[in-house]
């Protein structure tokens, strides 16, 4: 078997066909051998004769293809092809066979536990077949479900989300999904972000459970993932833990909702307007993250805007601060240009330029003049103030700390690390790629957009736990 990739992409936005029933409780998924795709009557293809073209599901370890044709020429290359809805390249994979042979008889196992396609979408399939004389056949296009099938889950939908829960009772799933859509309804009706594609959150009931879905090594301390580029969240969520759904959904929805707003192949939104934006959304946290920001301030030690445009730091001070500052930045913005001058804003960014050039249309100043009076104003603000219970959102009383109680926070994933390796892999692929001239690719948005979050390791923990410290930009 050979794996060819090809790299220098950007996912784009391609409609996924997804049946949703408002607010109704479907079949439960993987109950009824969802996780097997058969084409039991496939459409008359020239030159092509399809007995079998079929998928199944052998989770965790991949998908296993199957194969049954025959063509009238002898063939000389046959390619399995497979994507996640969205991704405008595909994932190749060259099974082995008979050269010139015109019958087919093929099982080809993907193995996926690497993580390179995450639990929980949909993958888009089919196959290419080159024969002697350069003519090229090609099976339809199919999708099936790569997902946990451990667990019997039931999704429930409305207008933008799906929710799938196994452990849950059909009032704690609906709490999700509403929560999700309110975020969606409020995101829009502020600033006129829209959610183009729809979005599943799978929802754990506990941290061995998720584990269970993640990659092999994967670290102790994670507890969910996000990937804005697949439209999907993996999350923690305990039946009856309300505290978790305001907190966590809201927030991360957010995210997604941004990430599509904004999606173009030049440049994204600074990681404090993002994060900013998903914490000022949330239902509960918010307090204890503008006390701290006035705390930090009351001394006098406000970092320059910019140092928050990338990564936020690992350590929990560092990123308990960036988060809070990120928070304040957000709210100053609404404070002096409203809803209509945040709109104004996200609505550069998806053309794609520059942070400085951003700011200056959206907000009519240059980002210097915006860190400037930023800053002062918080520094007033705490000095006016002071930290010590500060509310403006009365959502959990203020408090001069951002972690609640203890073995309930979250911790940064290594993002720098993990984009990393990615880059370093991508320009590895991309030079087999251009010497093979060959395409296989899985999105950049799949990885570089994975999002981690996690408890504290053993050892490390804080006082307290953190509100809504993760890696990148979800929980």
């Amino acid at each position: 078997m050979k794996r060819l990739s090809a790299i220098g992409y950007r996912p784009g936005r391609i409609v996924v066909l997804f049946v949703l029933l408002i607010s109704a409780p479907l079949t439960p998924v993987f109950a009824q051998s969802q996780d097997v795709v058969e084409d039991a009557a496939p459409a008359a293809i020239p030159g092509l004769v399809v007995a079998e073209d079929s998928a199944a599901v052998e989770f965790p370890d991949g998908i296993t293809f199957t194969l049954d044709a025959s063509t009238t020429d002898p063939i000389a290359e046959l390619e399995l092809m497979y994507r996640a809805p969205g991704l405008e390249t595909f994932s190749v994979e060259l099974p082995p066979f008979e050269e010139g042979t015109t019958d087919l008889t093929i099982e080809h196992p993907i193995d996926l536990r690497a993580g390179e396609l995450p639990p929980g979408i949909d993958i888009n399939y089919h196959w290419r077949i080159t024969e002697d004389d350069g003519d090229i056949v090609e099976t339809p296009e199919q999708t099936i479900l790569w997902g946990d099938d451990r667990y019997t889950w039931t999704p429930l939908s409305g207008p933008n989300v799906t929710v799938y829960t196994y452990d849950a009772d059909p009032a704690f799933q609906q709490e999700i999904l509403d929560s999700a859509e309110r975020t969606i309804t409020s995101l829009a009706e502020s600033y006129s972000v829209e959610l183009e594609q729809p979005v599943r959150i799978w929802a754990y009931a506990g941290k061995d459970d998720l584990y269970g879905a993640l990659a092999p090594n994967s670290e102790p301390w994670i507890a969910g993932a996000a990937y804005p580029g697949l439209h999907m969240i993996m999350a923690i969520l305990p039946p009856g833990d309300h505290g978790e759904v305001k907190r966590v959904v809201s927030h991360e929805i957010s995210h997604q909702v941004l990430h599509q707003a904004t999606d173009n192949p030049f440049n994204s939104p600074p990681q404090w307007l993002d994060e900013g934006l998903a914490t000022y959304w949330q239902e509960s946290g918010r307090d204890r993250f503008y006390s701290y920001a006035l705390e930090i301030a009351a001394t006098g030690e406000v970092p320059p805007l910019r140092t928050l445009n990338g990564n936020f730091p690992y350590d929990r001070d560092g990123a308990t601060a960036a988060y809070s500052f990120s928070l304040s930045a957000v709210m100053y913005i609404l404070d002096t240009w409203g809803d209509e001058g945040m709109a104004k804003l996200l609505a550069t960014f998806e053309e794609g330029i520059t942070y400085e050039d951003a700011v200056q249309q959206g907000l009519g100043i240059s980002f210097d003049e915006l860190d400037r009076q930023w800053r002062e104003d918080l520094i007033a603000d705490a000095q006016q103030f002071g930290a010590a219970g500060s509310t403006r959102f009365g959502d959990d009383g203020g408090g001069a700390s951002p972690w609640p109680s203890l073995g309930q926070g979250l911790a940064l994933a290594a993002e720098s690390l993990i984009l990393g390796l990615v880059v370093l892999i991508a320009v590895i692929a991309g030079g087999i790629s251009v010497l093979r001239a060959r395409r296989r690719a899985h999105s950049d948005e799949d990885e570089e957009g994975e999002l981690r979050w996690g408890e504290w390791p053993a050892g490390l923990e804080p006082s307290g736990v953190p509100e809504n410290v993760h890696g990148q930009r979800g929980w």
